[in-house]
């Protein structure tokens, strides 16, 4: 009559059962699974291999580097079975499609290696190779259709000139404004939240149509900041907030870089303060201005919570707005470095005095 087994010594099966609760690699699940019967005395080999769907002469070899090295040997141990291969340009042409953001599902992958490479892979096959090159699945980040990736780039090279060109009095004090407005409102802002795995979350959420809108500006020479309140968004309300910057230093010269909102004035507008310069983004391309990453925040702060007035919304985004017109440095680092920052660096040292 075939014996049965019997492990001792080494982990209890407490310790087995707590490392089985945790791991999450089907593999190492079926080698702490074929552990744990072995510990409990009442099975042959040929049973516990029958159980897990192995051989006998793999269940021996389990055992053995457990009864040898312990768990973490028995779970080091390589997997076995024939893993798919890509050559080289194979994995460069995988990685340069999922820069592209080209496949929206693993599926999709498969299919483009069979008729494109010539591969044939498991689904399983294609998910090793996407953990290779270390791939992730992500929501894309939004870009409008009519974006100009050469005007962008254009405008990136040249923004020491474009800065130059509106600075038409050589030597004086100059600040530089980013700008832009956030619309906010009552109904309800859904955002992701941490919970437990098989538990739904639920959020209330009310649909209140009234808005309001909130200027923000930056400044890139000293790390100010800025902010105004307004019932709604217009040229009056935007020189509004322009006089509100040129009260910062009223000597200076206040360069402001923004979109092309209808709401914005225009360079040649004859109603603009005199201290103010326009330089214009290229449309359709919110994410050049910095200050669109303050907005992030704000959306976050206030999300998955019920506003029931204006006000109340307002005191809520005030918490999120309060440290950078208090930090400079906050301001600073909202800001970054990139093109832009080190752009107005490059024209200060060029056509400005010390300040």
């Amino acid at each position: 009559m075939p014996k049965r087994m019997k492990v001792e010594g080494g982990q209890t099966s407490e310790e087995v059962d707590a490392v089985y609760q945790r791991c999450a690699n089907p593999h190492d699940h079926k080698r702490l699974l074929a552990l744990q019967m072995a510990q409990q005395g009442q099975w042959t080999m040929q049973q516990i291999a029958q159980a897990i769907g192995k051989g006998r002469a793999t269940i021996g070899r389990w055992i053995k580097a457990y009864r040898q090295d312990g768990i973490s040997v028995l779970l080091g141990r390589g997997h076995g079975g024939r893993r798919p291969k890509l050559k080289a340009d194979d994995i460069d042409a995988l990685k340069e499609g999922l820069r592209n953001g080209q496949w929206k599902s693993g599926g999709q992958i498969r299919q483009w290696l069979k008729d494109q490479r010539g591969i044939k892979l498991s689904q399983s096959g294609v998910y090793y190779w996407l953990s290779q090159v270390r791939a992730s699945w992500k929501v894309p980040r939004k870009r409008h259709a009519q974006q100009d990736p050469d005007q962008i780039q254009s405008f990136k090279e040249k923004i020491v000139d474009k800065l130059q060109a509106v600075d038409d009095k050589k030597g004086d004090c100059v600040r530089i404004w980013v700008l832009d407005e956030h619309r906010y409102g009552l109904i309800s802002n859904i955002r992701r939240v941490w919970t437990l795995r098989g538990h739904r979350v639920v959020a209330p959420v009310v649909m209140k149509y009234q808005w309001g809108y909130v200027y923000g500006a930056c400044e890139l020479v000293t790390g100010d900041a800025e902010f105004l309140f307004m019932p709604s968004v217009s040229i009056f309300g935007t020189e509004i907030f322009l006089n509100q910057l040129v009260a910062t230093d009223t000597q200076a010269i206040h360069i402001v870089l923004w979109d092309q909102a209808g709401f914005h004035p225009k360079p040649e507008t004859d109603s603009l303060p005199k201290q103010i310069r326009i330089v214009e983004f290229p449309p359709y391309c919110p994410e050049l201005n910095p200050i669109e990453k303050l907005w992030d925040q704000v959306k976050r702060h206030v999300a998955n919570e019920v506003f029931e007035t204006l006000e109340s919304i307002e005191m809520k985004i005030q918490q999120v707005l309060s440290p950078f017109w208090q930090s400079a440095e906050r301001v600073m680092s909202l800001l970054g470095d990139n093109w832009l920052t080190r752009g107005v660096s490059a024209f200060l040292r060029q056509t400005l005095t010390p300040i």
